[in-house]
């Protein structure tokens, strides 16, 4: 499922139950997604007909068919239209395949109103998320994640950071561990803006665009598009304001001196530029930003508050961080 509204929604009615959630990335082939949830066994799953991905438009249903007859857990199989006229595709070769309109029908009351979502009172402990390791060393790993994940996020936001009236852009597809921390911020009242694909293909300035318009505070960016804008040369114009704009957070690899550079050229230091270390395992960050304290080239600044975190040398020894 790529970043889209529909798959915010079907998480939160998934947790709302103390069902389990879990997720691949869109742009992967057919066995790489069957290798991840053969292990898992899904009853249902959501995806979308297609979607756009730096201006190639990817054909979901094909590979969505595969991975339907490939899985005999599955109950149901819902696809979200991605334009009006998606509903007319022929969708017949999917088993137990239905477009979203045709599902939501049946949790509608017989007025035809949609009840209230109550949420099932579940333990700490209780299983909410599955993510995969890489599957560099053999077959993908799912990690069972409890409820306590959902406090990742809110974590880091709530004691390093400013949360309040917070606008906050992603992103992160389905699958990736970021999206599961970026969609837990809503319980603490941050606003979300979901983009789908590559922020800087439809024109130069589309990015910086983006922040003016929806008055973006946060910037949370791979590190590859940082890079991407400087080597494009992609830098706000005189009609840009980004006067909201406190914050860009790189991350999914090590963010290159160079970009720091070219961000501190753009926003004289007025922005902080942050990277962050975490990781899939843990689903959430152990050393990041902190607001107090000044950011450095090709440095993080602080380990995250409420973590424990251990440096550890080659030799198996370690310093303990306060």
């Amino acid at each position: 499922m790529s970043n889209r509204k529909e798959a915010v929604f079907a998480m939160q009615a998934v947790v709302s139950i103390g069902a389990i959630w879990t997720g691949a990335l869109p742009l992967m082939g057919a066995q790489p997604v069957l290798s991840r949830f053969e292990q898992v066994k899904p009853k249902f799953l959501i995806t979308v007909d297609r979607f756009m991905n730096a201006g190639e438009e990817i054909d979901m249903l094909p590979k969505v068919k595969t991975v339907a007859q490939g899985l005999t857990s599955l109950q149901k199989v819902i696809i979200v239209p991605s334009k009006k006229n998606s509903t007319s595709k022929d969708i017949r070769g999917i088993p137990n395949s239905c477009f979203l309109g045709e599902f939501l029908k049946l949790g509608r009351l017989e007025d035809g109103s949609v009840p209230p979502m109550e949420f099932e009172q579940v333990s700490f402990s209780h299983p909410v998320f599955i993510s995969y390791t890489s599957g560099t060393t053999g077959l993908p790993k799912p990690i069972v994640h409890g409820t306590g994940v959902l406090l990742g996020g809110c974590q880091f936001y709530g004691l390093n950071a400013d949360t309040e009236r917070e606008v906050k852009f992603s992103v992160s597809p389905v699958g990736w561990a970021s999206w599961i921390i970026m969609i837990s911020l809503n319980f603490i009242r941050m606003t979300l803006v979901l983009y789908e694909g590559s922020p800087f293909f439809l024109s130069p300035t589309y990015i910086w665009d983006l922040v003016d318009e929806f008055q973006l505070t946060i910037l949370f960016l791979p590190s590859s598009t940082l890079d991407e804008l400087q080597k494009r040369g992609y830098t706000p114009q005189k009609q840009h304001k980004l006067s909201t704009l406190k914050s860009i957070t790189a991350a999914g690899s090590a963010l290159k001196p160079q970009n720091y550079d070219f961000v501190q050229e753009i926003f004289s230091k007025r922005v902080i530029l942050t990277t962050l270390y975490g990781c899939t395992e843990i689903m959430g960050g152990c050393i990041s930003s902190v607001t107090t304290l000044p950011t450095r080239r090709g440095e993080i600044a602080a380990p995250e508050l409420g973590n424990a975190v251990q440096v550890v040398n080659d030799s198996g020894l370690y310093q303990k961080i306060n």
